[in-house]
């Protein structure tokens, strides 16, 4: 499955250039890979080689139509049933051309390791692959970093649907401003969101929530949270889960999880979102004391919560996951001021004062007033008036 097999009956191969029933090797091989992706259980992407419609003058379009699929056993059936999300399709079109053999079986992308020349060293087994809802979710049990892993592959997601990238472990996490986030293996919620905009969405529209987006992601952390601390058989009583300005969660003044953001720019505007999150779940409060951080020192679930006993990080991530698709729907119909209240309700700093730095030669000490109804930070000054900051740093008082 390393290279492209073609099995397309009207295309030529690909790589010797005859028609099929002269490439007679080929086809023998794409028959064997199908049943050696489904006999290991592998997931597999489905293209289609076609530029047009099998028996028919109906176009397509020229960029070859990427379908998930996931091979659940070796009794799997045939082409019809590659994709499970092709056969709750409607789109005929689409099931005429599996059937009719208009594909190619191609190994997914690796995650590769690079070192420390930069150059890729390993790769990492395939992912698990899985649909629901209106977003599609790839889990690794090992990544370099699912915001790298988004970064390079998320003009081959469906660009209709939210894409989930989680992992296990990841061996060069990221943060803001490119500091290195510390995650032990199994113990860490490691997600990476990729999704567009409807294409319907006025572009001022977007222009204005796109920045937002990091506080409905931390809202997500906050329900998820919550949750699974109601289930720990000895809930703390005085446990209080937070949001921080600008994207980080904090659960009794201690840090547990941070949001990364960033935008992509399709035909011109900035409609895609890659946005991830890592998030403390079973670290001790021993391996927390190892993180060097002295202002909002870095905690865990386990940890804040004094649990005794590790909590299903795959359960909580489930939550996590759901919560955040389910909030942005809401984002798409009523953008940010419909979660404003909820924010600022969240926020651990409103009603003190704070030292912000705008830029490197501005800073200015103000309470903090929460965030407008453009996600703009609010700060009240000494005279009374009131000052809302796009973008800025908030600083210790030395």
């Amino acid at each position: 499955l390393a290279q492209a097999i073609p099995i397309c009956p009207i295309s030529p191969c690909i790589h010797c250039a005859r028609p099929p029933a002269l490439c007679l090797a080929r086809t023998l091989a794409a028959t064997v890979a199908l049943v050696v992706a489904a006999r290991v259980e592998r997931s597999i992407q489905a293209s289609c080689l076609c530029h047009r419609f099998f028996g028919s003058g109906i176009g397509l379009r020229s960029r070859p139509l990427l379908l998930r699929a996931t091979w659940p056993s070796a009794s799997s059936a045939a082409l019809p049933a590659l994709s499970p999300a092709l056969n709750r399709s409607s789109d005929l079109r689409l099931r005429r051309q599996l059937c009719a053999g208009l594909v190619r079986v191609e190994a997914p992308a690796m995650a590769t390791r690079s070192d420390e020349g930069g150059s890729a060293s390993s790769t990492t087994p395939a992912p698990r692959v899985e649909s629901e809802g209106w977003f599609d979710e790839v889990h690794f049990a090992e990544i370099d970093s699912t915001q790298s892993y988004v970064e390079r592959e998320h003009e081959s997601f469906n660009q209709a649907r939210l894409t989930v990238v989680s992992a296990d472990h990841q061996t060069a996490g990221r943060g803001t401003r490119d500091r290195t986030w510390e995650a032990r293996k199994g113990k860490t919620i490691l997600v990476t969101f990729y999704f567009r905009f409807p294409p319907d969405q006025p572009t001022d529209f977007v222009n204005r929530n796109a920045p937002n987006v990091t506080k409905v992601l931390s809202l997500a952390v906050v329900d998820a949270l919550r949750w699974a601390s109601g289930s720990n058989p000895h809930p703390r009583a005085d446990l209080r889960i937070n949001m921080k300005w600008p994207n980080d969660v904090v659960a009794n003044g201690q840090k547990i999880a941070g949001v990364l953001a960033r935008a992509v720019v399709h035909k011109g505007r900035l409609d895609g979102i890659i946005i991830g999150t890592g998030v403390n779940i079973n670290q001790t409060s021993e391996e927390m004391a190892l993180i060097n951080r002295p202002v909002w020192p870095a905690t865990s679930l386990r940890a804040v919560t004094g649990s005794t006993e590790d909590f299903d990080v795959a359960a909580v991530r489930r939550r996590l996951v759901r919560s955040f698709g389910a909030e942005l729907q809401t984002f798409f119909a009523g953008g940010f001021p419909a979660f404003r209240s909820r924010v600022n309700d969240l926020e651990v700093l409103i009603g003190t004062e704070v030292r912000f730095r705008v830029s490197d030669t501005e800073v200015i000490d103000g309470i903090f007033d929460g965030v407008d109804e453009d996600g703009l930070i609010v700060l009240r000054l000494p005279d009374g008036r009131t000052r809302p900051l796009p973008s800025g740093e908030i600083i210790p008082k030395v």
